[in-house]
């Protein structure tokens, strides 16, 4: 009978079998309503006077809470002071970074720049041993033209001479890019420019 009385019930009324419900509800809603926010501590002695707990206790309570509160703000006060010692770390090491990555760019460039003018030094004396290795052959194509004696001999012995002596200033500069292109850092720069990694000496030219 309920569970029918329940279901034709009108529209904006209440069935007696859900009254008690209700009341309780609105009670507790009521209860929640009336609860202050905070307690003061005479209240909380006049609540623990009731609970038959001396006032002592009570007050003894309140000092624990309260210094563990001011310890619960300290922590978090201490782990924000972290927190931005931490990100002032990070943005410091991100500059240190920029700077440092900076530096070695134009320490870099700077060694790059080195050893293309060693290379283009090298380039020119090769091409001054070209020079006078032709002017060499050139001498001895037409050494039959030439009168025998003491100037012919010389004039063969100065051509012999200067290509030796070109020879020994190419090779005195290729070695000294082999030397810088193979020492540390500049190693790297060799690579990540394309530079050549090292320089024939004249006694592994062939031809020149």
């Amino acid at each position: 009978m309920g569970d029918v009385t329940r279901t034709r019930q009108a529209p904006g009324t209440v069935a007696y079998d859900d009254v008690n419900e209700l009341i309780a509800t609105a009670t507790r809603l009521m209860q929640k309503d009336a609860a202050p926010d905070t307690l003061t501590p005479d209240d909380l002695r006049r609540i623990g006077e009731e609970l038959d707990i001396p006032a002592r206790y009570v007050d003894q309570a309140l000092d624990a809470l309260a210094r563990r509160r001011e310890e619960q703000v300290r922590e978090a006060q201490a782990r924000e002071r972290l927190s931005r010692q931490r990100r002032t770390r990070l943005r410091q090491g991100a500059w240190v970074g920029v700077a440092l990555a900076g530096v070695l760019a134009v320490s870099g460039l700077v060694v790059r720049n080195g050893l293309t003018a060693t290379l283009a030094d090298v380039a020119q004396k090769r091409a001054q041993v070209r020079n006078v290795l032709e002017r060499r052959e050139s001498l001895r194509a037409r050494v039959d033209q030439l009168t025998p004696g003491l100037n012919r001999d010389a004039e063969l012995a100065g051509a012999d001479n200067r290509v030796a002596v070109e020879q020994r200033r190419y090779d005195e500069r290729a070695a000294a890019y082999n030397a810088s292109a193979a020492s540390f850092p500049t190693n790297w720069v060799v690579r990540l420019s394309g530079l050549p990694p090292a320089l024939p000496l004249s006694s592994e030219v062939s031809p020149w």
